[in-house]
C-alpha cells in the first residue's frame, strides 16, 4: 500500500507541474487536466496543441508611385526581365533609379555645327543646237517676195509634188543657187482628183509595185541633180484625212511602213543616195495613230520632223508652241532617238499675239533641239504668212538672227549646219602612225565621197 501511495503522490506532483505550465498557454485545458482522475490522465495525451487562428489573407500590394512613373511599355519589359507577373514597389523603385542614373550619365549632344553653304551647282554642259530657218512658199516669186519683206533668205526651201509629177529638178537647182537646201513633200496621190478616196494610190498598191516605174524614174532624176535634197514621203500619215492615212482609203495597220520602205529601197537601188529621207508625222493628238505603228525603222530614216499649227479662232482656240508640240516632240524622240529633228511645217493664224507667238516658237523650237525650222508661208486655210504683217515679219527676223540660227545665202554654211557634208576644201584631222613624228597626214573628204557613201574619193597629202 505504501508503495502504491508513493507512486500516486508522485504522479499527482507531476500533473501539477504540467498544469502550471499549461495555464500559460491554454487555461481551460489546464483545468480539465487537473480535475481528471489519475487513471484517465495515464491513458490520454498529456496536452493537445493549441489550434492556430486562421491566417488572415494579405491585402494586395498597392502599386507604388514608382510604378506609376514607368510607362506601360517599361513595366511590361521589366516584368519580362524579372519573370514575374506582378511588380512590387521595390522592383519599380529600382527601375526608376536606374533610369535616372542612366539619364544623368548620358552626355549631352554637342550643338550641331552651322550648315556649310551649299555649293553652287555647275550646270551640265549643253550642246548648242544650230537651227536653219526655212520657208515653204507658193512658187519662186512668192518666196522672193516673202524673203524681201522678212529681210532673210531661206536656208531651206519647201516644195510640194504628187505621184503624177516628176522629180522637181528645177527647184533643186534654184534652191542650191540661192544657198539653200530643198525639202520635197512627196505625196502619193493625184492632186487633180478632188476625192480623197483614191484607190489607185492605196499603200498596198505602192508596196505591190504598181508605181515602181514612176518611183524609179523619180529616183534617177534625183540622183542626176547631184545635190542633197530632203524628201518627206507621205507626211502627216498619223492623221486620218490623207489618202495614205491608216484606216482611210483602204489602208490597214502596217501598210504605211511597208510602202515607205519599198519606196526607199527602190530609190537607193537607182543610186539616189543624195536623198535624205524624212519621217514626218503631224503633232500627236488624241486619236492620232501611234508612231510606233508607222515608223519604218532607223535604216530607212535619216531625219524626223513634225508639222504643227496654231489655228486660233478657226478651231481649238489660241495655243502656244508648248500646247501644240510638247506631246508630239516627246513621242517622236522616243520612237527615233538620236535622229536629227526638224519642223517641216509651222504657222499661226493672225492676231494681236502673233508676233509674240513667233518669237516664242522660234526660241522653243531651238531649245527642243530642232535643226530645221520651215515656216508655212501660204495663204491657204487662213493667211499663215510671216510676211503679211510687218510686225510679225520683224519678230521672225529678230528670232532667226539670234545665235545658233542659220539662214540661206551661203550654200556650204547651210549644208554644214544640216550635217549634209563638210564644206568644200575642209579637212578632217586624223591620227595616223607614220615613221617620222614630224610628218602629219591630212585626209580631205570630197563632197562626192560623202554624198555617195564611198570612201574611195580620198586624197592624201603629207605636210611638215
Amino acid at each position: 500500500m505504501s508503495a502504491l501511495r508513493t507512486r500516486i503522490v508522485a504522479l499527482a506532483a507531476t500533473i501539477g507541474m504540467v498544469a502550471t505550465v499549461g495555464m500559460t498557454a491554454a487555461p481551460s485545458q489546464a483545468v480539465v487536466s487537473a480535475a481528471a482522475p489519475a487513471a484517465v490522465a495515464s491513458t490520454a495525451p498529456m496536452l493537445a496543441p493549441a489550434k492556430k487562428a486562421p491566417a488572415k489573407k494579405k491585402a494586395p500590394t498597392k502599386r507604388s508611385t514608382h510604378c506609376s512613373k514607368l510607362t506601360g511599355k517599361q513595366r511590361s519589359a521589366l516584368k519580362k526581365q524579372l519573370r514575374t507577373k506582378r511588380l512590387t514597389a521595390k522592383h519599380c523603385s529600382a527601375k526608376v533609379r536606374a533610369l535616372k542614373a542612366a539619364k544623368k550619365s548620358k552626355p549631352k549632344p554637342a550643338p550641331a555645327p552651322a550648315p556649310a553653304p551649299a555649293p553652287t551647282p555647275t550646270p551640265a554642259p549643253q550642246t548648242a543646237t544650230t537651227t536653219v530657218f526655212g520657208l515653204s512658199a507658193n512658187g519662186d516669186a512668192a518666196l522672193a517676195q516673202a524673203e524681201a519683206k522678212i529681210g532673210l533668205t531661206a536656208g531651206v526651201v519647201g516644195v510640194f509634188t504628187d505621184f503624177k509629177r516628176p522629180f522637181p529638178t528645177a527647184d533643186a537647182n534654184a534652191a542650191a543657187a540661192r544657198g539653200a537646201a530643198l525639202l520635197i513633200s512627196w505625196e502619193p496621190w493625184d492632186w487633180e482628183v478632188k476625192n480623197q478616196n483614191q484607190t489607185t494610190y492605196t499603200l498596198d498598191r505602192i508596196t505591190d509595185g504598181d508605181h515602181d516605174a514612176y518611183i524609179r524614174q523619180f529616183a534617177r532624176d534625183a540622183a542626176a541633180v547631184g545635190k542633197p535634197v530632203f524628201v518627206r514621203f507621205a507626211a502627216e500619215m498619223n492623221g486620218d484625212w490623207h489618202v495614205w492615212s491608216t484606216g482611210f482609203n483602204g489602208n490597214g495597220p502596217g501598210d504605211y511602213a511597208a510602202a515607205y520602205r519599198h519606196v526607199v529601197d527602190l530609190s537607193r537601188a537607182e543610186g539616189a543616195h543624195n536623198i535624205k529621207w524624212m519621217f514626218n508625222p503631224i503633232v500627236s493628238y488624241e486619236g492620232s495613230t501611234p508612231l510606233t505603228a508607222l515608223y519604218p525603222g532607223d535604216a530607212y530614216v535619216d531625219w524626223v520632223a513634225l508639222d504643227g499649227y496654231n489655228w486660233g479662232s478657226l478651231k481649238w482656240g489660241w495655243q502656244s508652241f508648248d500646247d501644240i508640240f510638247t506631246m508630239g516632240l516627246a513621242e517622236i524622240k522616243a520612237v527615233a532617238p538620236g535622229k536629227p529633228l526638224g519642223i517641216a511645217e509651222i504657222g499661226s493664224t493672225p492676231g494681236v499675239d502673233q508676233a509674240a507667238w513667233v518669237t516664242d516658237s522660234f526660241a522653243k523650237a531651238q531649245a527642243n533641239g530642232v535643226r530645221m525650222f520651215v515656216w508655212f508661208e501660204h495663204n491657204k486655210e487662213t493667211d499663215w504668212r510671216l510676211s503679211a504683217d510687218p510686225q510679225v515679219a520683224a519678230a521672225a527676223k529678230a528670232a532667226a538672227t539670234k545665235p545658233g540660227w542659220v539662214s540661206g545665202g551661203n550654200y556650204n554654211t547651210v549644208k554644214a549646219a544640216l550635217g549634209l557634208w563638210l564644206p568644200r576644201g575642209s579637212s578632217l584631222p586624223v591620227a595616223v602612225e607614220v615613221p617620222h613624228p614630224i610628218h602629219t597626214v591630212v585626209i580631205a573628204v570630197s563632197e562626192s565621197a560623202v554624198a555617195h557613201g564611198h570612201n574611195r574619193y580620198l586624197r592624201f597629202h603629207q605636210i611638215g
